[in-house]
């Protein structure tokens, strides 16, 4: 099945799939355990794939199914979704319903502006200068505290305001003469909203860890590395896979700017709380 390039407005009945960030990962063993005890016999192996344009496929034999790495995330309902799309006794309402939860799950993980920009040109930064120099400050910040400086001092940093379902996201920059790079790391605009002060941080620290696992160690994704990263800096590692956020409404700016001392505060929280637990 190829992805959908249709954008959802608003913030209508999909955003019950939302994760903000994939927090919990499935391995290949447990996704088939999870199918059988759906009813789906035969899948022997799962491999997850870093394509860009399909989201589940099977083999010709029917043991060995391909699915998106965004679906190492997913929850329960998805799940159930994959496991109806296999069943040769699913009506084809149900089966469309199936494609359009897989659909929308994807859509919430994969970050499709990148696909958009490399087409169109770069999309710029929303938000005011005020809110482009507290990213950057926080950055700054967060780097030199919780990551030990490991970073790369400049990494630019778009906020977004055309984020449906993702908090964030790293686009990477591919390898040139050795050297790993990041392109940019995008942060849904949303997030400076009050209220949104504790996924803020952990959007942060998330993407974050993606730019030092990446940068570091060369690994992309949620695997053991990452993890090793986010458990040291305070991110939230195995959390529930539906978070809410505040959002605004369709059409609306936002102007406000987070305190940035409340922010760090936070964060040194984090980090002496895993330190306590060691």
């Amino acid at each position: 099945m190829a992805r959908s390039r249709r954008r959802t407005k608003g913030h209508g009945p999909s955003d019950q799939y939302q994760l903000a960030l994939p927090l919990a990962w499935l391995t290949e063993t447990e996704l088939i355990e999870a199918l059988r005890q759906r009813g789906v016999r035969g899948i022997h192996r799962v491999r997850y794939r870093p394509n860009r344009s399909r989201l589940i496929s099977l083999s010709v034999d029917r043991a060995s199914l391909n699915l998106h790495e965004c679906f190492r995330g997913a929850t329960d309902i998805v799940i159930d979704a994959i496991a109806a799309f296999l069943s040769d006794s699913t009506r084809a309402a149900e089966a469309r319903e199936a494609v359009s939860i897989m659909r929308d799950w994807s859509e919430g993980q994969v970050p499709f502006e990148v696909f958009e920009r490399r087409r169109r040109g770069r999309a710029m930064s929303a938000g005011t200068p005020e809110q482009r120099a507290f990213i950057a400050a926080a950055y700054r910040n967060l780097n030199r505290e919780s990551f030990q400086g490991r970073l790369p001092d400049s990494v630019p940093i778009r906020l977004s305001n055309r984020m449906v379902r993702r908090f964030g996201h790293v686009e990477y920059k591919r390898p040139r003469y050795g050297m790993r790079g990041i392109v940019e790391i995008g942060i849904n605009i949303d997030l400076l909203m009050p209220g949104n002060e504790r996924h803020l941080l952990d959007t942060l620290l998330h993407e974050m860890a993606h730019v030092e696992a990446w940068v570091v160690q060369g690994h992309r994704g949620h695997g053991e590395p990452w993890q090793r990263i986010a458990r040291r800096v305070g991110c939230e590692v195995n959390a529930a896979t539906r978070v809410r956020m505040r959002r605004r409404r369709y059409g609306a700016g936002v102007d406000c700017v987070p305190d940035l001392d409340i922010l760090l505060d936070a964060a040194r929280d984090r980090r002496r709380q895993v330190r306590e637990r060691r």
